[in-house]
């Protein structure tokens, strides 16, 4: 071949490698950098309960490597993620806010004691009640979830109200959609406006856990069980390619399947999972599909997040070359974000303040307690605040907020809905105190409290079945809109029994009966402390139940009052942290009607705090009965004490005097991570007596005692298995249940 042909053919050779190169290259590049528009992104968000929190970590890949999004559509847990980032948050900040939420108290839906209010406290006092039934046309009525949602809600608020002032969602930072379920027919509901918060929540909302929401009529639960993968609702909003984020609880395996538990939630994964396939099936080769791993981490595993989030992480990496495919350059992926409306605010200025409430009370005891001020801007852990009081008033189903425009000024809503199925309901309660093989004393308690004014007066009826019969009617009507001054008026009759006690042998058991009727007036402090005079009038007698036959006198009190209150604990169960305290003087007076005049001094102080797993709670008791030299009053009117934490090791009430003294100290450490049965391990140091005359009191005669526990504190109330001893050789094993020790003669 002459040289030049050669030459020539060598040429065209390097000329056609060249541009097969140029053309692979140019396929590689980003249709920006081609030239061509570039196809519109949609961004699909699976749920999938706590593992959604991965989304954060794929999130965190998109924006390092400069993939726009065009489109947000979220199903339940996706459908929170989503909707921050169409807000404008990044994926910085959606951490950040899911780090400032405590998880454990989400799904706990009790307002937190202390932002009880004074009146809902004193529940804990007459006993502690299982969870109510609504009562509703004469019909007891379930409630419409395990909780109610108030602090799932106020968590999203939180999270979402720099988007409250956009309505249409087409109009957020990225256009986006909540997908819910139509509970009368199973379809998907697809949420394009209203409160961003409402709709994630609507788009949350497991059936059985958490009530149905309802949005433009419809009542809406969890979008998981509609579409969890809503492929179809992105490309519907114009999406040409979708980049899908599927956290759903995999499947167990069969040797997995253990309890009925496993089979419901199985069952409800084979559900979601049939519609979800059939999503998946529409992916194409220009689709991207990524799926995080974590088996071993549950939909319930809230408190995981840092694990979840690194692994979305991960598996966004291990898709990076599909993903590169939609990169942006640096300058045009500025561009892109500098092109997104700006419509987060995260320090809106208040102009105006609106209440819509639906509850039967009066608006004004709702506003009395915003401390939002107008002209200044949105202080949202006090707003928070603020609104767990107002639901701590225990008649709203939830109290939320909303910021919205209006008019070209900025407002806050606050939107207190009405617990329609509990204006009247019924409570029951269990009290069980066993000392085995001694005593054993077992109270059925039930009630029914109705709301009878806009100014939350109420009735309550209590009456009790078992080893100590009771029944109560009460009025309680409080005379101001901040519900602090009020009246009460008591009528009832009530039982106590205690037992006659010789060398350690229970002779006899006795029933101290009493009619009553009780009028008071109060104040109350700050929803911690409580101010109360009043007139107590009771007859009564006393009767043996077994054993020896008592013969003694009828008996009547009628006595003045005056009692103030301290409670700022945590929990009445099993106290962590906070105070207790209740100073009370009694004078009975022949001049009312009593047998005798009387005057006593009663004193109660318990203080608790806990340092990581161990919680130490002191406490106090001192009583006396000033005038004891003058006349020995009848056993009614002596302090009764005894039994577990009362000088461990005795029986319960075995302990009869016009003095009582008792200090203690309880020890205890939480053991294992349970919140919704925490359970705890502990001791008990105590030292006091009981003694019919003032002269009595020595120190050689103190009694000493402790005893060993094993707690839980449960919704039918504090369990507490023990033993106890004292120094005078008295011991006892016992079995509490839903009896508080703090308040058992107060």
């Amino acid at each position: 071949m002459p040289y030049s042909k050669w030459l020539l053919n060598t040429l065209n050779l390097c000329l056609l490698l060249l541009s097969c190169q140029v053309a692979k290259a140019a396929e590689q590049e980003s249709p920006e950098a081609a030239g061509n528009p570039r196809p519109k992104i949609g961004l699909v968000l699976s749920g999938g309960g706590a593992r959604g929190f991965a989304h954060i970590g794929v999130l965190k890949v998109l924006e390092e490597n400069n993939i726009p999004v065009d489109f947000v559509v979220g199903t339940s847990m996706g459908s929170i993620v989503g909707g921050l980032y169409a807000i404008g948050l990044t994926p910085e900040d959606i951490e950040f806010g899911v780090t400032g939420i405590d998880w454990d108290r989400v799904f706990i839906d009790f307002a937190k004691r202390y932002q009880k209010r004074f009146r809902r406290k004193q529940d804990d006092y007459d006993f502690y009640g299982i969870k109510r039934l609504g009562f509703v046309d004469n019909r007891i009525v379930i409630p419409p979830g395990i909780i109610e949602g108030q602090q799932i809600e106020l968590a999203l608020d939180r999270l979402a109200y720099p988007g409250f002032n956009v309505r249409d969602f087409d109009k957020l930072s990225i256009p986006y959609r909540a997908v819910a379920t139509n509970l009368e027919n199973g379809k998907p509901f697809i949420i394009d406006h209203g409160n961003i918060a409402r709709a994630m929540r609507a788009s949350m909302s497991i059936p059985g856990a958490l009530p149905p929401i309802t949005i433009d009529g419809t009542l809406l639960v969890d979008g998981g069980i509609a579409n969890n993968i809503p492929i179809g609702v992105a490309r519907n909003m114009g999406a040409e390619v979708v980049i899908v984020v599927d956290v759903s609880a995999p499947l167990l395996k069969k040797e997995d399947i253990k309890s009925g538990l496993d089979v419901t939630g199985q069952l409800t994964t084979i559900m979601t999972r049939r519609i979800a396939d059939e999503q998946l099936k529409s992916l194409g080769k220009q689709d991207v599909l990524i799926v995080p791993g974590e088996r071993e981490i549950t939909s319930s595993d809230f408190n995981k997040y840092p694990e979840l989030i690194k692994a979305g992480q991960v598996s966004a990496m291990e898709q990076l070359a599909s993903l590169k495919r939609y990169s942006l350059s640096d300058e045009d992926y500025a561009s892109y974000k500098q092109s997104l409306p700006k419509i987060a605010d995260r320090n809106p200025i208040i102009d105006f303040i609106e209440i819509h409430n639906n509850t039967i009370l009066r608006d004004g005891i709702i506003k009395v307690r915003i401390s939002q001020k107008t002209g200044e801007p949105l202080d949202v852990l006090q707003l928070e605040d603020d609104l767990s009081a107002i639901y701590g008033l225990d008649y709203a189903s939830s109290v939320v907020y909303s910021v919205e425009k209006r008019d070209g000024k900025t407002g806050l809503f606050i939107y207190v809905r009405d617990r329609k199925w509990a204006r009247e309901y019924l409570e029951f309660g269990l009290s069980i105190e066993t000392s085995f093989e001694i005593q054993s004393i077992t109270n059925l308690y039930a009630s029914f409290t109705s709301t009878i004014n806009s100014l939350a007066g109420e009735i309550r009826a209590i009456a009790a079945l078992g080893s100590e019969p009771e029944i109560e009617l009460e009025y309680f009507q409080p005379l101001t809109l901040k519900l602090d001054y009020y009246f009460s008026g008591k009528r009832g009759y009530d039982t106590r029994i205690f037992p006659i006690l010789d060398d350690k042998v229970v002779l006899g058991v006795e029933r101290i009966n009493r009619d009553y009727y009780i009028l008071a007036v109060g104040k109350t402090f700050m929803q911690t402390t409580d101010l109360r005079f009043g007139f107590h009038d009771a007859s009564g007698s006393i009767s043996s139940i077994s054993g020896v036959e008592a013969n003694r006198p009828d008996f009547d009190e009628n006595y003045l009052f005056v009692r103030l209150r301290h409670d700022s604990l945590n929990s009445f169960g099993v106290p962590t942290s906070g105070m207790y305290a209740n100073l009370e003087y009694i004078a009975n007076r022949e001049s009312l009607g009593s047998d005798l005049d009387l005057d006593q001094i009663k004193l109660a102080l318990a203080v608790a705090g806990t340092y990581k797993r161990y919680t130490v709670l002191s406490r106090l008791i001192a009583e006396t009965t000033l005038n004891d030299n003058k006349q020995l009053p009848n056993i009614n009117n002596l302090f009764l004490h005894g039994g577990f934490l009362e000088l461990s090791g005795t029986v319960r009430n075995e302990l009869l005097g016009q003095h009582f003294g008792m200090l203690q100290a309880v020890f205890s450490r939480k053991l294992g991570e349970s919140s919704l049965l925490p359970t705890y391990g502990g001791f008990s140091l105590e030292a006091g007596n009981a003694w019919l005359e003032s002269g009595d009191i020595k120190r050689d005669n103190i009694r000493y005692a402790g005893s060993l526990f094993l707690s839980v504190d449960t919704f039918l109330g504090p369990i507490y298995l023990a033993v106890g001893a004292t120094d005078k050789g008295e011991n006892a094993f016992y079995f509490n249940l839903g009896n508080n020790f703090l308040l058992r003669n107060n």
